[in-house]
């Protein structure tokens, strides 16, 4: 594992950082792969948080889930980290709640644009992160496609789409529209395996992915 520590910080190895967290927050394995991705791929390049005692015993606040990983995967090299000043246990808890706190939430709308904006490599980012404000929606069973004023058309056979209309092409509804928006299809493909949905086109250029919120 690198360790990145430009600003010269104090460092000492996870196991000498004593847990304060407990159960208070879960690290499923999808969030575990992702963590340790990124800390392969950039090293451990942002500090954790620490308060230290008045017999010299150095508690993490901030870094349990990095903690985890470290010690799982055996990387026990010395890492970068933060003093935060308190005068006892319950007030570095206090100061723990408010270092982990977010007060902003990123929203689906939020980090699409934000992606767009930098030119960020969507799939990657979706594959690398994790944000409590977007929710992972389970994928829903297929309706039964509805045989009433629904044309089948053969698969071998042309035929002359009209725009509205909604075809039966083997096990699939297809909606015959019209494409005004560019989508790419890295993109169509992230929001397919996102959100278990088809990104489709209308007269109105390209529809949002994202299943509608109650």
């Amino acid at each position: 594992m690198k360790v990145l520590n430009p600003n010269k910080l104090p460092t000492a190895p996870m196991s000498e950082l004593q847990a304060t967290q407990g159960d208070l927050k879960f690290l499923n394995e999808e969030n575990y792969k992702k963590l340790k991705n990124n800390i392969e791929k950039h090293g451990f390049d942002i500090p954790v948080t620490v308060w230290i005692d008045s017999q010299g015993d150095k508690w993490l606040l901030d870094g349990h889930q990095r903690k985890h990983v470290l010690e799982t995967e055996g990387w026990n090299e010395p890492v970068p980290y933060l003093i935060i000043k308190a005068p006892n246990m319950q007030t570095a808890a206090e100061r723990l709640l408010q270092i982990t706190s977010q007060y902003g939430t990123i929203t689906q709308e939020g980090l699409d644009e934000f992606i767009a904006k930098f030119e960020l490599p969507e799939m990657e980012v979706i594959g690398s992160t994790s944000f409590d404000g977007i929710f992972e929606f389970p994928m829903m069973p297929n309706p039964e496609p509805e045989q009433k004023n629904t044309p089948e058309v053969e698969l071998d056979v042309e035929v002359d789409a009209v725009e509205g209309e909604t075809y039966i092409l083997g096990p699939h509804q297809i909606k015959c529209g019209t494409e005004k928006g560019e989508l790419s299809p890295e993109k169509v493909d992230a929001y397919r395996k996102k959100y278990q949905r088809v990104v489709t086109g209308s007269e109105d250029g390209w529809q949002d992915a994202c299943p509608s919120r109650q």
